[in-house]
């Protein structure tokens, strides 16, 4: 044939050709690396079918679509006879061992027949024939994928291990050392593939196309140290895996479906291998050498699940704890704390679990570390946790504490309380805080610790918002601090006055936060008394007052007995206020309400008086007395019974005495003094009655008022005083025996002040004058003489001139008696008893003039005068002896004319002595008496008609 023909045929057959190499080019599977084995054995499915690193050009499956293989195969046959370069020839003889293998392979896919000894034979005499040929290569690679599809395991290494020792650089050598890795692996040859995948992962990092490659050779590095026993150093190698796979945290799941399942054998491997060593142990120092690595969690995981799987619980704990002594501060770690607390329960070790639960509470509990620097998701995932462990921790201890005693019990309730207020303070707006905090204050009131109890019992009652209806337990929680307040309570009086009295003060605003917050409440009207008591105790008198009207005001109403109280707290309030009329009308409201039986009864009545009372003594202190007045009055109205009722009529009547209603002071005092005889005021009656009724001029009683007084003098100044007044008022009252009787009593007891005594003589002597007593009338006159003629250095001008009146009446007594003698016959018996009555009315006389008061001192002048006068008148007209005759007659006559006369002359010159007093400027009635009587006896001198000069002015 010649040349022109060939090149036609080439230029025909050239464009098939190409279509039909490209097609042949595509990629050769290989079989699973391991057929299948027991759990130490790759699984199947372990790694990816590894691809051939050829490149397959896409329009490939377009050209081999319009030209068959065979027709390929076919051309390239006719077309080997025409070519004439040898390494063309050996080009299309490669080509269509290719074509062979791919042919044989599809009819081996679709029909499972073996067709495959065509295309190793031709690479086998290619290889022959051209041992030196730089694409060898190629040929062992395709070779070695024959020998892998028809089985032939041996072959298939050798022709790998020559592909690999003969052209180390080929592109081939990576796959085909990872290939001979596998192959040895299979063959249990673990050494030489642990070598083989060395050199894998040793290789240059770009003649590594595929990364699967580094991925796998590692992954089978470590199953290759795992079949040596070489476990520690498999577990660097499955690092080595999971560095490469999952350098970001994230779970199997997320990784490539490529590796997946290669990650969920390799973590069971890894368990394998720990398993084989120190266990969680292991694991630890693993990481601690490796330092820390996002999949680490995923690692322990896995092995934990492993050892759970097995049922080895206690190694399954341990690789928890070991995680968590590792990382405390991972998110992981509360997680796997919680994992221990599952796996004990899962094996039945419940003695442990409550220590467990302890201590993830103190671990990752608000108080905690770890807490504060966790992320959103972990601190929810604790919170979670703590919701349920607390209370459940919480609520043991409470539960053992009330099965055991003494100390164990309190301890038992310090741990209780310690965890109830750790769910408060984890969860403060949760549901069932308030329950929690209940409790532990129901625990405080255990352990008798009283402040703790009272706030975690208010934090219940007053810190959580409710509409409507307040909830059950808030109202119990209030009501429990006020309890727990009481018990308390009990505690201070050891603590110092100021301390107690702070103290007391909080107990008060927490009876008033349950009253206020809780009003319906029935136990709040309880409370709101016992805190009226407590502000009544304070005097706090206002607070009370508006804590009565609340009391009051309750509905349903209280009852009688709390009323009852309740009144009397308002009414003594007010009554401290200076509330008086308010408090006078609620002592009546209570008294209303009060039990007759009830053994106050009496006090309220006199506090009830005691309100009337105030209130006249604020009017009073007003100014205004009338008003005051009834109000006191008013008090034996509204308080017939109260022992205040004296005082307040007593006052009544001073404040009347005051005003001068001397009446109306007289009869409330009769009133007093009948109705209150043991009063200890009864003795300032008298002095009061009696000036009354001086007033009234009521004498005689007023009299009777002060000798009441005389009795009830406690000294005799006193009683001198009121006995002097009395006889005054007797006097005046003209009760004469009364009169007589208190002067005489006056009298005779006391002879000193001398000139009262004096008065008191003359009042008896007065006295004794209306009676016609006129001889203990004239004893007092003595008297009265006595005392100034005993003491005349002592008397003064009315003592003289009472004893000169005295002594004038007696005079003058003596004086009617000689004017009554008359000059009988015989003569000389009545002149002599005349005489003798001369002498005794002159000496009187002379007696009322040595007092030398002037006006009875005239008196005195003028009857002694008129006693000589009259002597000598009666003498001259004095009877006459019959039988005389005119001689002897004129001769008797003339004698008495004899004594007469001098008697005359006596007259004369005592009348003119007392009347030259009128040259003194004395010119009295008696002094002009005498001076008439001078004019008849001394005609000459003293009646001499009067000359009157008249004196005429003219006016020229």
């Amino acid at each position: 044939m010649t040349e022109p023909v060939i090149r036609r045929r080439l230029d025909a057959l050239l464009p098939v050709l190409f279509a039909g190499f490209l097609g042949g080019c595509q990629s050769l599977s290989m079989p699973d690396v391991f057929g299948g084995g027991d759990d130490r054995q790759p699984q199947p499915g372990t790694l990816a079918t590894l691809q051939s690193i050829e490149p397959t050009p896409d329009s490939v499956g377009d050209s081999a679509s319009e030209v068959s293989l065979d027709e390929v195969m076919d051309s390239y046959r006719a077309l080997l006879p025409l070519l004439e370069d040898p390494t063309k020839q050996v080009a299309v003889r490669h080509r269509l061992a290719d074509l062979e293998f791919q042919r044989a392979e599809n009819t081996m896919v679709e029909t499972a027949v073996d067709e495959m000894a065509g295309a190793i034979e031709a690479y086998e005499q290619l290889l022959a024939e051209y041992p030196e040929r730089p694409g060898n290569d190629q040929v062992l690679y395709q070779l070695a994928r024959a020998y892998d599809l028809r089985g032939m395991s041996d072959e298939h290494l050798a022709t790998l291990t020559t592909l690999v020792n003969e052209h180390p650089d080929s592109q081939f050598w990576v796959e085909a050392q990872f290939r001979r890795g596998d192959l040895l692996f299979s063959n249990r040859r673990y050494a030489e593939a642990e070598q083989a995948f060395r050199t894998v992962i040793d290789a240059d990092p770009a003649r590594r196309d595929d990364a699967s490659f580094l991925v796998n050779a590692h992954y089978m590095l470590g199953w290759s140290q795992f079949k040596q026993g070489d476990y520690r150093e498999a577990l660097f190698s499955y690092i080595n895996v999971l560095d490469l796979v999952m350098p970001e945290e994230q779970d199997v799941e997320s990784v490539g479906q490529e590796y997946r399942t290669m990650m969920e054998d390799l973590f069971r491997v890894f368990g394998l291998s720990l398993s084989y060593l120190d266990g969680a142990d292991t694991l630890q120092a693993i990481f601690r050498e490796t330092g820390e690595k996002p999949y680490e969690i995923l690692v322990y995981d896995r092995y934990s699940d492993l050892l759970l799987e097995r049922e080895q619980y206690t190694d399954a704990i341990d690789v928890f704890e070991r995680y968590i002594d590792a990382r405390p501060l991972s998110p992981w770690a509360p997680r796997y704390h919680m994992r221990i607390i599952d796996t004990l329960a899962q094996a039945g070790f419940t003695a442990d679990i409550p220590d467990r639960k302890a201590a993830f509470v103190r671990d990752y509990g608000i108080h905690g570390a770890y807490l504060q620097q966790a992320d959103d998701e972990t601190a929810q995932y604790i919170g979670q946790q703590l919701e349920e462990l607390i209370p459940e921790l919480a609520n043991r201890h409470y539960v053992l504490a009330g099965e055991t005693e003494s100390v164990e019990s309190d301890d038992h309730y310090r741990q209780a309380a310690v965890y109830y207020e750790a769910f408060a303070d984890t969860f403060p707006a949760h549901p069932r805080t308030p329950e929690m905090l209940f409790l532990l204050g129901e625990t405080h009131v255990e352990l008798a610790q009283w402040p703790e109890a009272i706030e975690a019992f208010e934090r219940v009652a007053y810190d959580f918002p409710w509409e409507g209806e307040p909830p059950e337990r808030a109202a119990e929680a209030g009501y429990a601090s006020v309890l727990a307040f009481r018990e308390y309570a009990r505690t201070w009086p050891r603590e110092p006055a100021e301390t107690y009295n702070d103290y007391a003060e909080f107990q008060q605003l927490n009876r008033q936060r349950f009253v206020n917050a809780f009003p319906d409440d029935p136990r709040s009207e309880e409370v709101l008394y016992i805190a009226m008591q407590h502000e009544f105790e304070r005097g706090r008198y206002g607070q009370v007052v508006k804590m009565a009207d609340r009391m009051i005001a309750r509905v349903p109403a209280p009852g009688a007995e709390i009323l009852t109280e309740t009144g009397l707290l308002k009414a003594h309030s007010l009554f401290e206020l200076g509330r008086y009329a308010e408090a006078e009308a609620t002592y009546q409201q209570t008294l209303r309400v009060m039990a007759e039986t009830d053994e106050r009864r009496p006090d309220v009545i006199e506090s009830l008086a005691a309100s009337v009372f105030r209130q006249a003594e604020a009017l009073a202190d007003a100014g205004d007395t009338a008003g005051a007045v009834s109000e006191f009055l008013r008090v034996g109205e509204v308080a017939p019974t109260s022992a205040l009722r004296a005082n307040a009529e007593y006052d009544a009547a001073t404040l009347l005495i005051e005003l001068s209603h001397w009446q109306d002071a007289i009869d409330v005092m009769v009133a007093f003094r009948s109705r209150y005889p043991d009063h200890e005021q009864i003795d300032s009656l008298p002095a009061r009655l009696a000036l009354a009724y001086r007033e009234t001029e009521q004498w005689e009683k007023a009299g009777d008022e002060l000798n009441n007084l005389i009795a009830m003098a406690t000294t005799e100044e006193e009683k001198r005083e009121t006995l002097l007044i009395a006889a005054d008022l007797y006097e005046r009252a003209g009760n004469t025996g009364k009169a007589i009787d208190t002067w005489r009593r006056y009298a005779n007891t006391y002879p000193e002040p001398l000139d009262v005594y004096m008065e008191a003589g003359n009042s008896l002597a007065g006295l004794y004058d209306e009676i016609g007593d006129d001889s203990s009338r004239r004893f007092w006159l003595r008297k009265q003489m006595d005392a100034v003629d005993n003491n005349p250095d002592e008397a003064d001008d009315r003592m003289r001139y009472l004893a000169a009146e005295a002594s004038a009446i007696l005079a003058r007594e003596a004086l009617a008696y000689y004017d009554s003698i008359r000059l009988t016959l015989p003569l000389n018996q009545s002149m002599a008893a005349k005489t003798e009555a001369l002498e005794e009315a002159v000496i009187a006389y002379q007696k009322t003039v040595s007092y030398g008061v002037s006006s009875f001192s005239t008196e005195a002048g003028y009857q002694i005068a008129h006693i000589y006068a009259r002597l000598g008148r009666d003498l001259m007209d004095s009877e006459r002896p019959e039988g005389l005759s005119e001689l002897e007659l004129a001769q008797y006559e003339l004698l008495l004319e004899e004594q007469a006369y001098p008697f005359e002359d006596n007259a004369i010159d005592i009348h003119e002595q007392n009347a030259s007093r009128a040259r003194n400027g004395i010119f009295d009635e008696w002094v002009q008496r005498s001076y008439e009587a001078l004019k008849t006896l001394l005609p000459g001198r003293y009646n001499k008609p009067e000359i009157t000069v008249e004196v005429v002015d003219e006016l020229g």
